[in-house]
């Protein structure tokens, strides 16, 4: 095992930075729970486990508990949405030129 220094800031605890590298290393299946219990300088790999848990548990409620519209906002948020161009629609529509009666070609869907 490699060892690596950091220098931490003062608000922060060794054991809240160790913990949280272990922590992380596990998630992410770059060590078992017992190395990540020797990285926090804890006893057993229950304590990782533990944690873990808990982590996903308040990641789960935090889910949860958002509103139909942040979902919606980070949906757009994350592809980048701009909305509709309607003259590019219009010009789509105009150029597939359909000519069928709206009613047959939802029938044909139902098929």
């Amino acid at each position: 095992m490699h060892t690596v220094t950091i220098e931490i800031p003062d608000e922060l605890s060794k054991e809240e930075v160790s913990l949280s590298i272990a922590k992380h290393l596990y998630e992410k299946e770059l060590i078992s729970a017992e190395q990540a219990a020797e990285v926090a300088g804890v006893e057993g790999k229950e304590v990782i486990e533990n944690e873990m848990a808990k982590d996903r548990a308040q990641a789960w409620l935090d889910y949860q508990s958002r509103t139909a519209r942040s979902v919606l906002d980070e949906q757009i948020r994350l592809r980048g949405y701009r909305g509709i161009n309607k003259e590019e629609l219009d010009r789509l529509r105009d150029e597939l030129d359909i000519q069928e009666p709206f009613e047959l070609l939802l029938s044909q869907l139902t098929k």
